[in-house]
């Protein structure tokens, strides 16, 4: 039998969000036959330090876990997954609805290609040109932040989510991981889960200009190119800021990562793509 533990990241601060993650709990249990050929286990990784105390009730057969520490993207995940009994681990938002058959569908691409150790479903909407999966990095398109599911080996590989990255660049820095470690991810066009966008995680680009000049002038040594068109807006948010310069320092610019994947690209064509050191 196969084992799948869900990880759950939850603030529950109100009846909204906890039928929000009921919904994605009961979707989650009613998307395959598990106790047969795959089994399942959710944990709930609760950010409501209070929640015991307010009333809010998840099913008996979920594991709750309110840590102690301060919400930490990374660092929350890292605590599931060292309570996770699963094979696999299924890393998720809690606004989702899960489609029938998802984790099968994964399960196939897995067992065809053994060397494939991390993936993400597709939204019902997306379109793609290939009949089973497809191989790439790229956030979003790829590697989708609110849903990644992982066989636990890669951790012996890659080690832990670096805890660093508190919420801002942690999908970037896990695609980098992979890069760095040459571990290919999978989107499975076949394993649908719909993502209902119930909390908004993007960043403002309209923020003021009190709070940009603020945050240059804390800051005096940032990277001329963010002072860029292109980039100028993540200096109107110090968490997101702080979140780039981090992913920077540990990976480089986005100018040098962009030449790596260019060089990358052209010495796969040749079996050379493990040459380039990320």
């Amino acid at each position: 039998m196969v084992s799948l533990s869900a990880i759950i990241l939850s603030y529950t601060n109100g009846e909204k969000i906890h039928h929000m993650n009921l919904n994605c709990i009961q979707t989650l249990q009613q998307s395959e036959v598990f106790g047969k050929d795959i089994s399942l286990e959710v944990i709930v990784i609760e950010s409501n330090k209070n929640y015991h105390d307010d009333g809010y009730k998840f099913p008996p057969n979920v594991k709750v876990i309110v840590p102690e520490q301060a919400f930490n993207f990374h660092a929350y995940l890292n605590i599931g997954i060292a309570a996770a009994e699963g094979r696999f681990v299924a890393l998720c938002n809690n606004d989702l609805e899960f489609q029938k058959e998802w984790f099968t569908e994964i399960l196939k691409v897995k067992n065809a290609h053994p060397e494939i150790h991390s993936f993400s479903p597709v939204e019902p909407n997306e379109q793609w040109d290939a009949n089973a999966y497809v191989l790439g990095y790229n956030v979003r398109k790829h590697i989708k932040g609110w849903c990644i599911v992982i066989e636990k080996e890669l951790f012996k590989i890659t080690g832990k989510l670096d805890e660093q990255f508190e919420f801002y660049y942690a999908d970037d820095d896990y695609a980098m991981t992979l890069r760095k470690h040459h571990m290919p991810h999978a989107v499975v066009v076949k394993s649908v889960v719909r993502h209902l966008g119930g909390v908004n995680t993007e960043s403002n680009r309209e923020e003021g200009q009190s709070e940009y000049n603020r945050v240059t002038s804390q800051y005096p040594n940032l990277p001329k190119y963010l002072f860029t068109d292109g980039y100028k807006w993540i200096l109107r948010n110090e968490k997101l800021l702080k979140g780039h310069l981090q992913f920077h320092k540990k990976w480089g610019s986005v100018k040098s990562i962009a030449w790596k994947m260019k060089l990358y690209r052209l010495l796969s064509v040749f079996g050379c793509g493990h040459w380039v050191k990320w």
